[in-house]
């Protein structure tokens, strides 16, 4: 599959997507229907959501909101790669710490964030680390698990070749294991990107009054439509941004993953 044909497809879809967008807001402006349910509180056009980003941008408005909230996700989302992997490793690789952590994971994995969020605020207060925490535990178990099932995943063919040639542990777990676990855990950091990017817009809803989640919180209860979609399009280019990296990070650690892909790929006949 070429690249170049794949990111052609992918902005062919999004032009069009826009396109219809903006038709669709034009036909239903000249209807019945727009000004007697006042849609316009409600929906804005692509051009508005142009011109919305160029005044916010032109004010600074957009810039102090998008550095608010990268602030909270670089904070949050780096504490979690870093408790996450080694967590998950030695819960992959220790069997009584994956018995004494499990029940903690499953329990905190399957809490609601919008629960925890409140509870979070008013232990620590409305600062920096009360958010960054919040999105700290949105990213940090995807990393962890995906990392524990990479880490379990490694195939013992594998580990029995290097024992076999008089490999030691640690020559094991690094020339074996953890290579064959980077398509996993680049899994998992992908996956954290989309729940750091939710517990942003979480930890911003309570009590804030900086980041991109507080201005589409704000702009809505004014029923600026422009403005919040400028924020949503802002969040959304930046979870695809750290996925773009994501990606080129992991063809970089492990060529052989991607060309396996696409072996496989060219053998489904979908090339």
């Amino acid at each position: 599959m070429k690249l170049r044909s794949s990111q052609l497809y992918a902005f062919c879809s999004i032009f069009a997507g826009i396109a219809l967008w903006q038709i669709g807001y034009m036909l239903l402006a000249r209807s019945y229907l727009f000004e007697a349910f006042a849609i316009n509180l409600f929906l804005s056009s692509p051009v508005g959501v142009a011109q919305s980003f160029v005044e916010l941008l032109g004010t600074g408005e957009l810039l102090t909101h998008s550095y608010a909230s990268f602030i909270a996700f670089s904070y949050g989302y780096l504490l979690a790669v870093a408790v996450g992997i080694p967590l998950g490793v030695l819960m992959a690789t220790i069997k009584k710490v994956n018995y004494y952590l499990d029940p903690w994971v499953s329990s905190i994995y399957a809490t609601p964030r919008v629960a925890l969020a409140p509870v979070i605020i008013i232990w620590f207060g409305l600062g920096i680390f009360s958010k960054a925490l919040i999105v700290f535990l949105g990213a940090v178990f995807p990393i962890l698990l995906n990392t524990y099932t990479g880490i379990k995943s490694v195939r013992e063919n594998l580990i029995e070749v290097v024992e076999a040639f008089g490999g030691s542990t640690m020559q094991v777990f690094f020339k074996v294991m953890v290579p064959d676990a980077i398509p996993a855990i680049i899994t998992g950091l992908r996956l954290a990107v989309g729940r750091a990017v939710i517990g942003v817009v979480v930890a911003e809803w309570f009590g804030t009054e900086a980041g991109l989640g507080y201005m589409v919180y704000d702009y809505s209860m004014v029923f600026q439509p422009a403005p919040v979609f400028v924020g949503i399009v802002v969040l959304i280019a930046f979870g695809h941004l750290a996925f773009v990296i994501l990606e080129r990070i992991q063809r970089w650690i492990s060529p052989w993953y991607q060309f396996q892909l696409e072996k496989e790929v060219e053998g489904m006949g979908l090339e």
